[in-house]
């Protein structure tokens, strides 16, 4: 049992997955720059940078576990405005995508939109 805090754990945990995170874009980027990589290995390298935000999402989730009921009541709110939030304006740029002819959105840049929405309704909702 740790003696932290759940929001020290949480910023711990949140910042060790996004060193990984950028850790594994970065060598994607200069692996795929020198080298060409096929099958398996293809797969794997081009998934490894997601496999870090599976590591943020059970952080948050342990996070809202181990914090107080009324942390853990707003945490939640939060988190399920900003998926709202972030499932709307992804399904409503892929219909402006099909019929208005919008450039294609990079679906990598979800977790980056539903970190913004996340980040934006929590200061909207700090005073309530």
């Amino acid at each position: 049992m740790s003696s932290r805090s759940p929001a020290a754990q949480y910023t711990i945990g949140m910042s060790v997955w996004m060193v990984l995170y950028m850790a594994a874009i970065i060598f994607n980027g200069i692996f795929f720059r020198r080298y060409t990589a096929e099958g398996p290995l293809l797969y794997a390298l081009a998934v490894m940078p997601a496999l870090p935000i599976g590591g943020t999402i059970l952080t948050m989730l342990r996070y809202i576990e181990k914090s107080d009921e009324f942390i853990r009541a707003q945490i939640t709110r939060r988190f399920i405005l900003a998926t709202g939030i972030t499932l709307f304006i992804c399904t409503a740029y892929g219909f402006l995508e099909n019929y208005a002819g919008l450039q294609h959105f990079d679906l990598y840049y979800v977790y980056v939109l539903f970190w913004a929405a996340f980040g934006i309704i929590s200061l909207i909702l700090r005073g309530r």
